[in-house]
């Protein structure tokens, strides 16, 4: 017996096969950063589906949709299995909820591959058009899971090539969606070669995409003439556990670091409740407004509160709903405050707290052409030491590149630093010890096709893909 026919001997060995590749892909992203085993993985994942068809299994749909389940719950459980660890930070005692959270959270998450799956499933077929599906549906389904219910794009499949700074430039065309449109339809050309050996044009396409996209980002890179501009100014790090962060020990240590000449960024939330610091301090702390808090950073006068507020982590949905019933309740009480849209910042700075930096969209939206330096400050501390923070911090550098704009890093047990202006990770401090780096800024780059138009290519190529698809589907 072959492998395959090992594998679909039962149904219950092709889910726990696909569950394996959605694991294997989590080992393409930070911390593992294998080398294009993205383009591996969801090759195999484009020859599984194409086996179901051929194999005429009963009930294709939710073969298709259990496939998508699997691979999903498989992906997300290792690639985002620190987000439980938040719970074991605001309570030890709690460790039955945070096991909990980690079966759930990534099941939930996986749904959006499930019925990624059951779209492909309506479009496969025997042609070639369903590399074209293929590629656009899984983009589709990232965009949707961007956007429906507050929004997650964590671990978007372009960020698998966060270990090759060259691929990365093309996020400066089409942004991180659009290297990710890429990716899928590579994987999916070079793979499609395997089940069929007349499809050497696809391979080839494949192939010439792949090495033109490192082309595009060896000469981006050594084209760019790294120039600092006048301004320096200071990254202050804490390594603080979160029950000891707002002590006044630990704040007054942190506000000790700040430098009366220069501009000094300081971790999300790191100053407690009091904003009364220097005018050159880019502070972190908790706002108070009558009866709201905010999540808030003040500079030179100016205050910028959060926008994009975490779900369950700062805010708890439908809470007014469950007050009204329950206005007694002081559960949902102590929820922070969404940051208004119309906010007055330095126009020379966009700011942006903790996650706010995951959505490309809202940040490429928040800075102006005036804007020299993206600051991002953040509290990592829930979230351990390993996966977590570093795919953070990989989110970060990807918005330098898309927008061609430098940005300063500021985090609490996270990682702190300066990335340039094509992605460079120019200094960076070491995250188990509390200190500071004083750095030059570097000019940002002239305007970059991301910034100038968004997504717009990446739309036109999923819609060009369908009507491509269609085309050699009817053929």
């Amino acid at each position: 017996m072959s492998i395959l026919d090992f594998i679909f001997y039962k149904k219950s060995y092709l889910y726990i096969f696909n569950f394996l590749l959605g694991v294997s892909l989590a080992f393409g992203f930070e911390p593992f950063n294998i080398p294009f085993l993205s383009i591996l993985v969801i090759g195999l994942y484009f020859l599984i589906n194409d086996l179901v068809l051929k194999k005429k299994l009963q009930n294709q749909y939710n073969t298709f949709f259990c496939n998508g389940l699997f691979f999903g719950f498989g992906f997300f459980l290792l690639s985002m299995y620190w987000v439980s660890n938040s719970i074991l930070e605001y309570d030890p005692n709690l460790f039955y909820v945070s096991i909990i959270i980690l079966i759930i959270f990534p099941l939930s998450l996986s749904i959006f591959f499930g019925l990624m799956q059951m779209t492909n499933a309506f479009f496969w077929d025997e042609s070639n058009s369903k590399i074209f599906y293929f590629s656009s549906i899984w983009i589709i389904f990232e965009f949707l899971r961007s956007k429906l219910f507050t929004g997650l794009p964590w671990n978007l499949i372009g960020y698998s090539w966060s270990w090759s700074l060259e691929y990365s430039q093309t996020v400066s065309i089409l942004g991180t969606y659009g290297l990710g449109l890429l990716t899928v339809f590579c994987s999916a050309c070079l793979f499609s070669f395997v089940s069929n050996k007349k499809n050497k044009i696809y391979f080839l396409i494949g192939i010439i995409i792949l090495g033109s996209i490192y082309l595009f980002g060896f000469l981006r890179i050594n084209n760019h003439e790294k120039i600092n501009s006048k301004n320096e100014l200071r990254i202050v790090h804490t390594y603080l556990d979160q029950k000891d962060k707002w002590t006044k020990d630990s704040i007054d240590k942190t506000a000790a670091m700040g430098s009366s000449n220069l501009i000094t960024i300081f971790p999300e939330t790191s100053l407690g409740f009091d904003s009364n610091r220097p005018k050159n301090w880019v502070v972190g702390y908790i706002r108070k407004d009558e009866n709201n808090f905010f999540n808030s950073i003040t500079y030179m006068g100016y205050t910028y509160d959060k926008k994009i507020l975490v779900p369950f982590g700062e805010y708890f949905p439908f809470s007014r709903l469950i007050n009204n019933f329950f206005p007694e309740s002081s559960f949902f009480k102590n929820e922070l405050t969404k940051g208004s849209n119309n906010q007055s910042f330095p126009i020379n700075l966009s700011p942006f707290i903790c996650y706010e930096i995951i959505f490309p969209s809202f940040v490429r939206k928040n800075v102006s052409n005036d804007t020299n330096l993206l600051v991002n400050i953040s509290n990592d501390g829930w979230f351990g030491n390993f996966s977590g923070p570093k795919q953070h911090f990989v989110h970060a550098q990807f918005r330098s590149i898309e927008l061609g704009i430098p940005m300063v890093r500021s985090s609490n047990k996270g990682i702190s630093g300066l990335i340039s202006p094509v992605g460079k990770i120019m200094n960076v401090t070491e995250s188990s010890k509390t200190d500071y780096l004083d750095v030059k800024i570097p000019k940002k780059l002239g305007m970059t096709t991301y910034r100038e138009y968004g997504n717009i290519f990446t739309y036109f190529l999923i819609v060009l893909f369908f009507i491509i698809g269609y085309a050699t589907r009817s053929k």
